[in-house]
């Protein structure tokens, strides 16, 4: 049966509980289906989704393989944020092609090998954009991606909240489980997308949601093209005004969201590999919601049937939230089954079958 009836005939509010990438999106297609939204956060500044630098990538520069589900991720992608910036009323999506700057000899082969396969073909673009060479130090050559691009992640953050918090449907502040419980009572359905942060008495113990945390600088970057982001071991995405976002680390087991040192490795790869100087403006750090399998978590609670969750998009978030927004929405109002490749049940059954 499901849980939702169709916007006319609803009478339950829909509580979305942490307003980073997953909960605005998920409340905005909410929201423009006709559903009654609330949204609460607690306004951790160093949340992964106020830091994160928004790129996406269709491919895997590991070993050179389109990423998983790419095609539907980006065709959804692009439907969803073009309409969410027609509700807003801002622009934060912006596609962009990618400078993929080969660290060695073997990567470089291992592009020319695989350029022309038809799992990566579509995504490589075979057009030399002129004057690589006086912006970047580039050994071992360079190629071009398609499809690829970022999301201003603050702005979009910033705008959604303004757009709730105009219709009365946003407050900043920490839920308690007692109020989870008590709106479950009355009949609400709730969906936890706090990311990393701990959920209030631990509804969800079969959820493992690890902390990666991630650190990423803003440089200001004088002469240097605008007219793609550039990837050597670290990215480069061009914000305007000679402001670059560099990033970004990854930190397994940090314990606090301070910045640190480590980001100098940012640095590091930047002098070497760009041909312009360039100073810090900004340094900040946050942790970022992942899972063993480095895939999204959602579905409905077994023991609380109004209670939600959709979390664990990690570095990938920007590529993930709409498809599976949508396909959360879709299971929330058809009953549709969850994927159970992101079905967070999926952690139970493999500790039950170890």
């Amino acid at each position: 049966m499901a849980q939702l009836r169709s916007p006319s005939e609803e009478k339950s509010v829909i509580r979305i509980i942490g307003q980073g990438l997953a909960g605005s999106t998920l409340g905005l297609l909410l929201h423009d289906l006709g559903y009654k939204v609330f949204i609460y956060d607690n306004g951790y500044k160093t949340s992964s989704s106020r830091i994160a630098a928004g790129m996406w990538n269709p491919l895997s520069f590991v070993n050179l393989k389109r990423s998983w589900m790419a095609d539907q991720l980006l065709s959804e992608m692009e439907r969803t944020y073009t309409r969410l910036e027609e509700l807003l009323g801002v622009s934060f999506f912006h596609p962009m092609p990618l400078l993929r700057i080969f660290p060695d000899a073997g990567s470089a082969n291992l592009w020319e090998e695989k350029s022309l396969h038809p799992e990566v073909q579509p995504y490589i673009d075979s057009l030399e954009i002129p004057n690589v060479d006086e912006h970047f130090h580039q050994p071992f050559g360079s190629g071009f991606v398609k499809g690829a691009g970022w999301l201003n992640i603050r702005l979009y953050l910033e705008s959604t909240r303004a757009f709730f918090s105009s219709k009365n449907a946003f407050e900043e502040r920490e839920i308690q489980a007692e109020e989870i419980l008590a709106w479950l009572a009355q009949g609400d359905l709730v969906v936890q997308c706090s990311g990393w942060k701990p959920m209030p008495n631990n509804f969800w113990s079969d959820v493992p949601v690890h902390t990666n945390k991630g650190q990423v600088l803003t440089l200001q970057l004088n002469g240097l093209t605008s007219e793609y982001i550039s990837n050597f071991g670290k990215f480069l995405i061009p914000l305007g005004n000679d402001l670059y976002r560099a990033g970004s680390t990854y930190e397994h087991g940090a314990l606090d969201l301070l910045p640190s040192e480590v980001a100098k490795e940012i640095e590091d790869d930047v002098a070497k590999s760009v041909k312009h100087s360039f100073s810090i403006v900004d340094h900040k750090s946050g942790f970022r919601p992942t899972t063993i399998d480095r895939q999204p978590i959602l579905g409905m609670h077994d023991q609380h049937p109004g209670l939600g969750i959709f979390n664990g998009l990690g570095s990938r978030g920007v590529m993930l939230a709409p498809f599976f927004a949508k396909h959360f929405i879709t299971h929330l109002t058809e009953d549709s089954p969850v994927m159970k490749e992101v079905h967070w049940k999926r952690f139970r059954e493999r500790r039950n079958k170890s």
